[in-house]
């Protein structure tokens, strides 16, 4: 699989477009789908947040060319796009996996808060959480596509990330 990147090539069939020059964070989110199939992932997008909030993220699903067909017009698209102007730390509402014993999973679903130390998390969080997406969607992972699941994946990547940095 081979991204291009903004600034040069990071090995990856998918295009990428990178607005914020960030590329270690990029080549973090190749190195973790380099074990699953991407040939439907048409792109993945890095972008700069206009907006006051934190982060914003969306993962749009195949457009097939007729119904039940299995060509398609459009893969999956990737786009996070995170506050560049904010000053860290950041905290985002969102749903998780509270845990609890009152449920057979051992967690249920329900609004916490998630910090990012910097800028480099929280671009990584988000990424992860459409990448999670794009993956329950494509029957790759056998978790249901739900956010709290989401962000319980993108937080494992945000501590691998941090580990290897």
């Amino acid at each position: 699989m081979t991204i291009a990147v903004a600034e040069g090539e990071t090995g990856f069939d998918t295009s990428v477009i990178d607005k914020i020059t960030m590329p270690h964070v990029l080549h973090f989110i190749q190195a973790k789908l380099e074990m699953y199939d991407t040939q439907l992932l048409e792109w993945i997008k890095l972008l700069p947040l206009n907006k006051k909030a934190i982060l914003h993220g969306c993962c749009s699903y195949p457009v097939r060319t007729r119904p039940r067909s299995r060509r398609y017009k459009q893969g999956y698209r990737l786009r996070a796009s995170v506050n560049v102007e904010l000053a860290p730390p950041y905290t985002y509402l969102h749903w998780g996996r509270i845990p609890s014993s009152s449920y057979k999973q051992g967690w249920y679903s329900g609004p916490m808060d998630f910090r990012f130390d910097d800028l480099d998390e929280c671009a990584i969080h988000t990424l992860a959480h459409e990448c999670f997406h794009f993956l329950s969607h494509s029957k790759q992972v056998r978790h249901k596509n739900t956010e709290a699941n989401a962000n319980w994946w993108a937080d494992q990547w945000t501590q691998e990330f941090k580990i290897q940095q």
